[in-house]
């Protein structure tokens, strides 16, 4: 049985605004609990406005680490990284960029090893495409069902997308999920005609790693959504 809870509200920024607040009210449990905190967030448009709001509260960000949880793989200035637009968003807190290493696949891998000891993450927040992709985890893409597998030890990997810059670094589920407060951002009416078939079950959708989110995450997902 799915754990998704669905929060509508009329407007992106009300959702903006109601988002924030739950992230801020997680990072400073965390913050007075282990004095640092770690958050996952994504990249793409559709966080662009969250992010700008986020940074408007007052929390002691030097303290706070942030990563993508995905990263395309190009060049660490360009218009395409998630982890430049963190940064260029956030620009007082601690971003961890992905490309730690000469190539994806060593990257991954000390991508990885570097969050292994921020977790559990105070939260994750991912988007989803409209193909029900979450993170760089697409339908269809080489390795894609070991990444899905709760059972899997948290990881990083080279992931493929359909589209250019193809090649991508993507944190696995079981990563994405080691954190005490899980939740994605969705705007527009085509994207919640999906989630509203992904929560219904439909057998179209299962293939979909959105569905093996709302479905499998050892946690209640939050669902916020707007027009």
């Amino acid at each position: 049985m799915s754990q998704a809870l669905l929060h509508s509200f009329a407007t992106q920024q009300a959702c903006n605004e109601a988002l924030t607040q739950a992230l801020a009210a997680c990072i400073t449990q965390d913050l007075q609990a282990h004095n640092t905190a770690s958050i996952l967030l994504p990249g793409g448009n559709t966080p662009a406005a969250l992010l700008a709001e986020l940074n408007q509260v007052a929390l002691p960000w030097a303290d706070i680490t942030i990563s993508p949880t995905d990263e395309r793989w190009v060049a660490g200035e360009s218009e395409y990284s998630n982890a430049q637009m963190l940064k260029n968003a956030l620009p007082q807190a601690q971003v961890l960029d992905p490309r730690l290493a000469d190539t994806a696949e060593a990257s991954s891998a000390a991508w990885a090893q570097a969050l292994a000891g921020q977790q559990p993450f105070a939260a994750t927040v991912l988007g989803m495409g409209g193909d029900g992709h979450i993170a760089s985890l697409f339908a269809g893409m080489p390795h894609l069902m070991p990444a899905m597998q709760l059972t899997t030890a948290p990881a990083a990997l080279v992931g493929l997308a359909p589209d250019e810059p193809k090649v991508r670094l993507s944190l696995n589920m079981s990563m994405l999920c080691a954190t005490g407060y899980l939740a994605v951002l969705v705007f527009g009416d085509a994207k919640r005609q999906m989630l509203d078939r992904v929560l219904a079950n439909d057998p179209t959708t299962q293939a979909l790693p959105i569905y093996h989110l709302l479905w499998h995450a050892p946690l209640p997902v939050q669902i916020y959504w707007a027009p």
